[in-house]
């Protein structure tokens, strides 16, 4: 087992960067949150047997987001848990799913149709047939000694990440002199801050867009705010409970002389509420 600090995620965000020309500041949103990395050693197929050649697909394809014992994790569009799928599913839906993907799933049909049949009947807990020898294509699944067993975050009993906030922060960075002008936490635990709790950040995924007048609009933290920032010293000026998690770059633009900001409103990563709202604000008349 390995820590992965600050994470598979960031650092800084895949969301993108924000630049002020004026001031010569870049605005980048980062996360602080350490993962765990577990590699598991492969299991040999044994030849003929089905569930064998179903598990050892499942393991190089599909337990690094659907996990080692078929759990799921709420990480790449909320992997489900595929515990007792069995209960939940039959065979002609799971080998659609699993043939031409679904949401953030992407299609396997590269793999053969007993590879496909194996790790369904794997993943829906069915009995164990066999099959004829050299039905299975295994250069497929090229047999690695070592499947990487999913993603983790390292947190402690409460959920919370496991080392000292802050856990995401909002940054900008002085491209003139190559230094950190200011950083700020992004996002809260508001269960924690009314407890006293400093604000300590939260994950954040989705980018800033800085204004002429003097702002930051931010959203992509999983607390579902979104915020306005002053853009020379980082104060968190505004705040908006969206409907959902604004896990996304807003954007700025112009209609008959009157300035919006708008950001999309839908769900993402370690977030329990979605939804599907484009949500644009502007400044009252």
């Amino acid at each position: 087992m390995t820590l992965i600090f600050p994470g598979f995620d960031g650092g800084g965000e895949w969301g993108g960067t924000a630049w002020d020309p004026t001031s010569g500041l870049l605005y980048v949103n980062s996360n602080e949150m350490p993962w765990i990395m577990t590699m598991m050693e492969a299991e040999d197929v044994q030849e003929g047997d089905l569930l064998s050649v179903g598990k050892s697909i499942y393991q190089g394809n599909c337990m690094s987001c659907h996990g080692a014992n078929l759990e799921g994790y709420s990480f790449h569009g909320n992997a489900p848990s595929l515990m007792d799928l069995g209960m939940r599913m039959n065979e002609e839906n799971a080998h659609e799913i699993v043939h031409d993907g679904r949401s953030s799933m992407p299609s396997f049909a590269f793999l053969s149709d007993v590879q496909i049949k194996g790790v369904i009947s794997y993943i829906l807990g069915k009995e164990n047939q066999k099959i004829e020898e050299g039905l299975v294509d295994d250069g497929k699944n090229q047999h690695l000694p070592y499947s990487f067993a999913g993603y983790k975050r390292f947190v402690d009993g409460d959920g919370y990440p496991a080392i000292k906030p802050p856990w995401g922060t909002l940054n900008a960075i002085d491209l003139n002199k190559g230094e950190l002008a200011w950083q700020v936490p992004l996002g809260e635990f508001e269960e924690l801050t009314k407890k006293g709790i400093p604000k300590t950040g939260t994950e954040n995924y989705g980018g800033p867009v800085v204004t002429a007048g003097g702002l930051i609009f931010i959203g992509a933290t999983i607390d579902s705010y979104f915020r306005a920032f002053d853009k020379s010293t980082g104060e968190e000026i505004w705040k908006y409970k969206l409907p959902a998690a604004g896990m996304a770059t807003p954007s700025i633009y112009e209609v008959n002389g009157k300035q919006y900001a708008v950001i999309a409103a839908g769900d993402g990563k370690n977030v329990k509420i979605r939804g599907d709202s484009y949500v644009a604000f502007a400044l009252p008349d």
